[in-house]
C-alpha cells in the first residue's frame, strides 16, 4: 500500500469516527433536553405553559434529530 491510500485511508476511517460520535451525542437525552430548553427559552406560546412547551419542543427536538441521524447514514 502505497503513502496516499494509507493517508487516505487513515482520513476515512477518522471521519467515520467523528460521525459515529456525532451521532451518538445527536440522539442522547442530553442533548434534547439542551436543545429544547434553549428553543423554550427563545419561544413563548401563550396558551402552554412552560412544561408542556418543554415536552412539545423536546419531541420536536426528537423528530428533527432522528431526520438528520437519516441524512448522516444516508437513508
Amino acid at each position: 500500500m502505497d503513502i496516499k491510500s494509507m493517508l487516505v485511508k487513515l482520513a476515512e476511517d477518522q471521519a467515520e469516527k467523528m460521525q459515529d460520535e456525532a451521532l451518538k451525542h445527536l440522539s442522547s437525552d442530553e442533548f434534547t433536553e439542551t436543545l429544547a430548553t434553549k428553543i423554550n427559552e427563545k419561544v413563548n406560546i401563550p396558551w402552554i405553559n412552560e412544561e408542556k412547551e418543554q415536552e412539545l419542543f423536546e419531541k420536536l427536538v426528537d423528530v428533527m434529530t432522528d431526520m438528520l441521524e437519516n441524512v448522516f447514514k444516508g437513508k
